[in-house]
């Protein structure tokens, strides 16, 4: 019997690989985007920009949350879900109350990541490699209440069109985004306390890629670091940005991955999503 197992949400992004080789369970989100159907032939950010609409969201069920425990429920002692922020999301909620549906609700524990995306995806990595060194639920728990801390999140968009549309942002966020980029001046998206929130600004350069190399190249300073990064339809823009990282930070680039559609859409094309802490 495994003594913990691991779930998540497909919000965290990461790549197939990991999921694999830490044999995580993915819980997904559900869309409905009837746009998209009309035109299969195309990818989402072509309808996206074509039709200034996005698609429907939502959380999954607490009854697919219980699903994936029942998968586990004799085959590992503990569970072990890592959600997206509860703020940001209903996901938290759904794997909540299939927990209190579960037959032993003290083998499964929730942890609120605080985080989305590549920060989220960091915090499920860290785990599943404490999991695989065989560490106690306890020890998992505190240390990744200690990096969610120590994370740094980054986010790059080209317009805030999609993230007010569909209701992530405030009227004045929009608003505030626009007058800058009007200004010349580049605003950066981050998570703090579970929510967005403007997390920076470069004044520097008009060059999109040495200004979120920037942005990472500060926390390199401090030390060595570990490196998450999504993309949606700009692969060949985030290449150059993690072969540039790679080599002039000589840092650890742990997954390198586009992010679900359903986040896409949120964010909008050319989205650029980074995190990283301290080793």
């Amino acid at each position: 019997m495994k003594k913990i197992a691991l779930i998540s949400d497909d919000i965290c992004s990461l790549p197939p690989s990991i999921i694999r080789k830490f044999e995580i369970e993915i819980v997904k989100t559900k869309m409905s985007f009837p746009e998209w159907e009309k035109w299969q032939e195309r990818n989402i950010y072509q309808v996206i920009k074509e039709t200034k609409k996005i698609p429907k969201t939502a959380a999954p069920s607490a009854g697919d949350f219980l699903k994936a425990y029942q998968k586990f429920k004799n085959i590992a002692e503990k569970i072990l879900v890592i959600t997206i922020s509860s703020r940001l999301s209903g996901v938290f909620n759904s794997a909540f109350f299939a927990r209190e549906l579960f037959e032993d609700p003290t083998k499964i524990f929730l942890f609120d990541s605080e985080l989305a995306v590549a920060g989220e995806g960091l915090l499920v990595l860290r785990a599943g490699e404490l999991i695989k060194e065989g560490k106690d639920i306890e020890e998992i728990l505190k240390e990744l209440e200690i990096l969610k801390k120590k994370i740094k999140f980054l986010a790059y968009l080209k317009t805030l069109f999609f993230a007010k549309k569909s209701g992530r942002i405030s009227f004045w966020q929009k608003f505030s985004f626009d007058i800058l980029k009007i200004l010349g001046v580049t605003p950066y998206l981050g998570i703090k306390e579970g929510e967005i929130k403007f997390s920076g600004f470069n004044l520097w350069t008009y060059n999109p890629l040495n200004a979120i190399f920037n942005q990472i190249k500060r926390e390199a300073k401090k030390g060595k670091i570990r490196v998450g990064i999504n993309y949606t339809d700009n692969i060949g823009f985030a290449l150059k940005l993690k072969e540039k990282i790679e080599k002039e930070l000589k840092a650890e680039i742990s997954f390198f991955s586009s992010v679900p559609p359903i986040v896409g859409a949120i964010t909008g094309p050319g989205t650029l999503i980074l995190a990283c802490h301290n080793l």
